[in-house]
């Protein structure tokens, strides 16, 4: 009888063992917002609806609050609040108290400091001319609403170059805070296990190579009238000759065209003609890594409009990820080109991403395209701390006149 106790107890466990690897082994990977969010796939809808509604009190908000009382809002989806830079607490008692605001107080958390929105935005116009004159290398700026003070970022292997030195003691007597990241390191020359097979829809977010071997990603399906169909990516991805698509994970597939119409200055965008009547374009963001929503269809170009909201990223190297906006007007100065009224995100990208869809979730299957990836500063030693900047599409349609987004009906 012991002996039968004793067997049912071990049939019991290699029940429950194996049991338990079946059910691991098919855990369903967790989508991108949620990685960002920390929080299971299932609990997104909630938490973009919480994002939606601190969006919407936000835009209420910021026309009610004057530039010398407050220093900007950002919102926390996490902790469902809207944070408000405050300088003068009797102001935030008036705010409260408005007929619009009343209802969402709950949602308010004033908090004390030192800056107002006055006077970071004359510094940071001033730094803004600054830098447009003396161009450094591989450095952004922005006015992060959290901290409630100018961000100046650059490579410190580039910090002591002569434009560099120059623009950081031109602009000291405006307290920025410098940061700086590790942008450089050893070149990997690890060959990917890549497989070979034939494509022909090009989503944003795929990857494309020009005729000397450079990869960049695609931004999105543009037209021009009559029936010109273009791949947009960045511009400063151009290259002689054409180029070939390159779907993620993949060597190159299909020949796509050639790039005929770039900028540099003041936008960062390349428009790649469509010759090969093969290809088709599709107006979906992909993220082929997720069980359930491989592909994300672009509804409209909607942008964010408060920091601390979600923005993503596809491109052919990092494929989706997610991060916090941290200013949605900020330059970036690269070698000899400079652009600005660029969104910031902090999110860690890769060589290849330049010119990859930068979006925000309606939903798990739906998307609004915010603009493309233009460049960022990553540290090199991990994957984790970097900011991105991103050419909006109202920058890209303010330049391009009559250009049409193509997006999902």
């Amino acid at each position: 009888m012991k002996d039968t106790y004793i067997i049912i107890k071990v049939l019991m466990f290699i029940f429950t063992l194996l049991n338990y690897s079946t059910v691991h082994s098919q855990e369903v990977p967790k989508e991108p917002l949620a990685k960002l969010w920390n929080i299971e796939n299932d609990e997104i809808p909630k938490d973009l609806s919480i994002e939606k509604k601190l969006s919407m009190v936000d835009g209420i908000l910021k026309p009610l609050l004057d530039d010398d009382n407050f220093g900007g809002t950002f919102i926390d989806v996490i902790q469902n609040m809207i944070f408000i830079n405050t300088l003068n607490f009797t102001k935030a008692q008036q705010i409260k108290n408005h007929t619009e605001i009343r209802q969402y107080t709950n949602l308010l958390n004033f908090t004390r400091a030192p800056n107002s929105t006055a006077i970071l935005n004359s510094r940071f116009q001033d730094i803004n001319n600054f830098a447009k004159s003396y161009i450094p290398k591989y450095c952004m700026g922005y006015i992060n609403s959290k901290i409630n003070n100018i961000i100046i970022a650059s490579c410190i292997e580039t910090s002591n170059g002569i434009s560099n030195v120059a623009f950081k003691n031109a602009i000291r007597m405006y307290y920025p805070i410098f940061t700086y990241y590790h942008c450089f390191g050893p070149s990997n020359n690890e060959i990917p296990s890549l497989k070979s097979y034939t494509e022909d829809r090009i989503l944003a977010g795929d990857g494309i190579r020009d005729y000397y071997g450079g990869i960049c990603s695609v931004g999105f399906w543009a037209r021009l009238q009559p029936n010109k169909s273009f791949i947009a990516t960045a511009g400063h991805c151009h290259a002689p000759g054409s180029y070939y698509l390159v779907p993620w994970n993949s060597t190159p597939t299909a020949l796509i065209g050639r790039m005929k119409n770039y900028f540099l200055e003041p936008i960062d965008l390349g428009l790649i003609n469509i010759e090969n009547s093969d290809v088709q374009p599709v107006p979906s963001v992909r993220n082929t890594d997720s069980a359930r929503y491989k592909e994300l269809f672009i509804k409209d170009i909607i942008p964010v409009s408060s920091n601390g909201a979600h923005l993503c990223l596809s491109g052919v190297k990092s494929h989706v990820k997610c991060g916090y906006v941290v200013a949605l007007n900020g330059f970036i100065s690269s070698r000899r080109y400079f652009r600005e009224n660029i969104f910031v995100i902090n999110l860690h990208g890769l060589s290849g991403d330049s010119g990859g869809s930068i979006f925000s979730y309606k939903n798990l299957m739906h998307v609004s395209l915010n603009g493309i990836l233009t460049g960022g500063l990553n540290n090199f030693y991990d994957n984790i701390n970097g900011i991105i900047g991103v050419i909006t599409i109202s920058s890209i349609l303010k330049v391009v006149k009559n250009l049409e987004v193509v997006t999902a009906p």
